[in-house]
């Protein structure tokens, strides 16, 4: 089965495509999914720790599609997040 490399270890960058300083995609995501409730506690926090350490994540088409549409449907993170994590898919 193929994976994807998937990286989030990048900055935020505003409006202005000015990086947000102290910002890093992949230490939300990994807040995020340590503190998600529901979901496949082993993997989450296996896909936070490696997120946390500044790691690229290698993923199937099954467990991509599960942490696209963990960010897409999280009610905590901005638009303006979401987005910048939703390109690191492509």
């Amino acid at each position: 089965m193929s994976t994807t490399k998937i990286d989030l270890n990048k900055a935020i960058t505003d409006l202005d495509g000015k990086e947000i300083e102290g910002s890093n995609l992949g230490k939300l995501v990994a807040q995020m999914l340590i503190t998600a409730t529901k979901g496949d506690a082993l993997k989450y926090m296996s896909w936070a720790l490696k997120l946390h350490a500044g790691e690229s994540l290698e993923l199937d088409p099954s467990d991509k599609d599960l942490l696209k549409n963990f960010i897409k449907d999280h009610e905590q993170l901005t638009i303006l997040s979401k987005a910048q994590m939703l390109e690191c898919f492509n």
